[in-house]
């Protein structure tokens, strides 16, 4: 009896001794030795002080222990954080511990490519270097001229005088790693000063300039064949280069005019190589977007190295049968109008041409025959009775009307319409014209030209060159 006693006893002694944590466990010290590493990583030492748990984890490496005081080697090949978790029966505690890894040496030229033409400033290009301190040098293979051949950025100044367009590469080498990045340079002959084409679609044309007097000058004749033939819209990408784009089959030609107004191709596209069928085509720069107004669609893509036609972005929810489609200020704003209802909707293409619908229920006249951006706003003007407007868009889209002109201001029944450097020229094909510019509610009409003055029987006016 007495032995059964003694073994209940020890029972219930060895009862109380067990007993319930009194919290979780207690993290002293958790660090990452060390705590930056260069390029490539390397090893890290884990050191911990945990009070009180039973078990320990480490994010990403797994269980560990002594679950008191200890340490692991890991290899870290890129930043990041570990994380302790230290548990008992009453709950968990966490603390992090973190490694930089410098980013692998990397150089790259901004911009990677730009335009210039001969005889005028250059421009500025930038190394951007990360993960290294090594000195970049600079080379050029190609006319023109660097400013330094060290240093973080470098100044190209394109040559006095080029007969064709030309192509330089510039390039920023990192010393001692072997990298290397390029950015390509277009150098274009010196191009006509305030030139206007007069086009025809067989492909011939008149090339001229035109002074700030209204004096139109003819430069140079073109007989058919001689032009891109068929097309049907115009463009300025970079505000340099000529687009001529035919809508029938997707072709077209890139160059410039330069001054005795010879046409130099830097690219011909081929039937397909733009997208055919297309309505309106409108220039960002180095971006370009088509709109088709039977489905309400829109193709943007950008210039590629090469100037082919890159990256087009295919677009759809856009209304149908919008009648003129415009670009309407700097921030890429593009205005679209329909012509029978005198509605419009606004919105604006980023750098990688995703479009923004900003705003819209316009509500404006009808029938507008010709909407073009001049620099003192959007030239609205309505062939059928000679009224127009002057209207500035804020970058939200948002119109401010600076100017209206009346019936009697302005002509009527002017069939051609392009903002020039001396002004806007209206124009029929029986070579007649007016040249005049606006400011305000005031129109001045800088010039008048009878019929045969400027050249006749064109089809398409664009602006060219400077």
């Amino acid at each position: 009896m007495t032995r059964t006693w003694i073994v209940l006893l020890g029972l219930l002694l060895a009862a109380c001794n067990t007993s319930t944590p009194a919290g979780p466990p207690k993290i002293n010290g958790f660090t990452a030795t060390p705590a930056s590493l260069p390029s490539g990583g390397g090893s890290v030492t884990l050191e911990w002080d945990v009070t009180g748990a039973s078990s320990l984890d480490i994010s990403g490496v797994g269980s560990v222990t002594p679950a008191d005081r200890g340490s692991k080697t890991v290899n870290v090949t890129a930043s990041r954080t570990f994380t302790l978790t230290a548990t008992n029966s009453a709950g968990s505690v966490s603390k992090d511990a973190s490694v930089t890894v410098a980013p692998a040496p990397s150089i790259s030229v901004t911009p990677a490519s730009s335009a210039f033409v001969a005889g005028d400033p250059g421009g500025s290009f930038d190394a951007v270097v990360t993960g290294s301190s090594a000195a970049v040098k600079w080379s050029l293979e190609g006319p023109g001229s660097l400013s330094s051949t060290t240093g973080p950025s470098v100044i190209y100044t394109p040559p006095a005088t080029l007969s064709v367009l030309t192509t330089a590469t510039l390039t920023a080498a990192l010393e001692g790693t072997g990298l290397s990045a390029r950015a390509t340079i277009s150098v274009a002959p010196a191009v006509l000063t305030g030139g206007v084409l007069f086009y025809k679609a067989d492909g011939s044309g008149t090339v001229g300039s035109l002074d700030a007097g209204g004096t139109f000058t003819p430069v140079k004749a073109h007989a058919a064949g001689e032009l891109p033939v068929g097309t049907t819209h115009f463009g300025k990408p970079y505000e340099l280069y000529e687009l001529f784009y035919s809508a029938a089959d997707g072709s077209g030609a890139l160059g410039t005019f330069d001054g005795t107004g010879v046409f130099r191709k830097l690219r011909t596209y081929a039937a397909g190589e733009l997208p055919a069928a297309q309505d309106q085509v409108v220039s960002l720069n180095e971006r370009l977007v088509f709109y088709k107004a039977s489905t309400g669609t829109t193709l943007c893509g950008s210039y590629g190295p090469d100037y082919g036609f890159s990256n087009p972005v295919t677009q759809t929810g856009y209304s149908k049968d919008w009648n003129l489609v415009v670009r309407v200020n700097d921030a890429n704003g593009v205005f679209f109008y329909k012509q029978p209802t005198g509605t419009g909707g606004y919105g604006t293409y980023d750098a990688a041409c995703k479009w923004s619908y900003v705003y819209s229920n316009y509500s404006l006249s009808t029938n507008w025959s010709h909407i073009l951006r001049t620099p003192g706003g959007v030239l609205f003007y309505r062939q059928s009775d000679g009224i127009g407007a002057l209207v500035t868009f804020a970058a939200n889209g948002a119109p401010t009307q600076t100017g209206t002109y009346v019936s009697g201001q302005l002509a009527k029944g002017w069939e051609q319409v392009v903002s020039t450097s001396a002004g806007v020229l209206f124009y029929k094909a029986d070579g007649s014209g007016e040249l005049g510019t606006f400011s305000g509610n005031t129109y001045t009409k800088v010039k008048s030209y009878a019929a045969g003055e400027l050249p006749a029987g064109a089809e398409r006016l664009a602006r060219v060159g400077d």
